[in-house]
């Protein structure tokens, strides 16, 4: 048992050292374009965006990147996921156009009844009286049918009621109005798994991975329902992905994912599957010593 604590320590020390992807590689040589012009509309940034992805893609030595977007939905989840680490990377140099949507979507209601009852029902959340937030929310979405905050809340309120059904009911009429949201494709997934409906729980997370490539709660979720699924090797793949941001994020949540990573070596091991995980760990540029 000592032993194997030893191996994750070292385990992760190297994640965060082997961690860059296709999609980060991608980005940085078009940060780096976006920085040569000395205005950047839209056609620049695209411009930026796809001449170094055909490089990097045609020059990987990986079959699987070049196969990864030899379809249309290929080529635009890829686009989607470099979009996301360019945000983050250099996020001056995103046209304004093109920014964040968060902020149009998660921003308070232009009604100020709906806005005056989303605030009292935030309260009543405060106080752990989920009923009573419900009720206020209702009342917001009456006035703003798309306040897709307290679509979000009221969702929340129901799942900590533990009523799941009404709680996707909410999160899927918010993704209808903003189907990036990360809140609700994350919260959607752990209603779904709560649930035991691990299949559908990972659809939404994989959503959450297209939308927010550098969001580690889509790659845990995942990994995690993959590994109630016992479909060890995408939990793998998912969970070493988690933890490479986890660690780089310096998150609390390392521990996490450290910790089913952990469950997932002991078992493969029990089953004399220690080669397949190492593979896994290799592919996903992991050193294991």
């Amino acid at each position: 048992m000592k032993k194997n604590f030893s191996l994750f320590l070292t385990f992760s020390g190297f994640l965060a050292l082997n961690a860059q992807t296709v999609e980060e590689k991608i980005a940085t040589k078009a940060c780096e374009c976006l920085e040569k012009s000395s205005k950047v509309t839209e056609d620049v940034y695209r411009d930026c965006l796809t001449k170094p992805m055909s490089e990097v893609i045609l020059t990987d030595k990986d079959p699987k990147v070049r196969e990864s977007i030899n379809t249309v939905e290929g080529i635009q989840g890829m686009i989607l996921k470099v979009q996301g680490v360019i945000s983050k990377k250099c996020p001056n140099l995103v046209p304004e156009l093109m920014e964040n949507k968060d902020d149009v979507f998660y921003s308070e209601s232009k009604n100020k009844n709906a806005q005056n009852s989303y605030v009292i029902a935030k309260d009543f959340m405060r106080q752990s009286n989920y009923k009573m937030a419900i009720e206020s929310f209702q009342l917001a979405l009456k006035e703003d049918p798309n306040f897709v905050l307290a679509l979000d809340d009221m969702a929340v309120s129901y799942r900590q009621l533990s009523d799941y059904d009404n709680a996707i009911k909410y999160y899927k009429k918010s993704l209808e109005i903003y189907p990036e949201g990360n809140f609700a494709l994350m919260n959607i997934g752990v209603a779904y798994t709560f649930k035991s409906d691990y299949q559908t729980a990972i659809s939404y997370y994989e959503k959450l991975i297209q939308y927010h490539p550098d969001n580690a709660e889509g790659y845990f979720g995942a990994g995690k329902n993959y590994f109630m699924l016992k479909d060890d090797e995408k939990a793998l793949d998912n969970l070493f992905l988690a933890h490479i941001i986890y660690t780089n994020e310096n998150s609390e949540y390392a521990k996490d994912s450290e910790q089913l990573i952990g469950a997932l070596y002991q078992k493969m091991k029990s089953e004399n599957k220690e080669d397949v995980f190492k593979k896994i760990a290799e592919k996903n540029n992991i050193k294991i010593e």
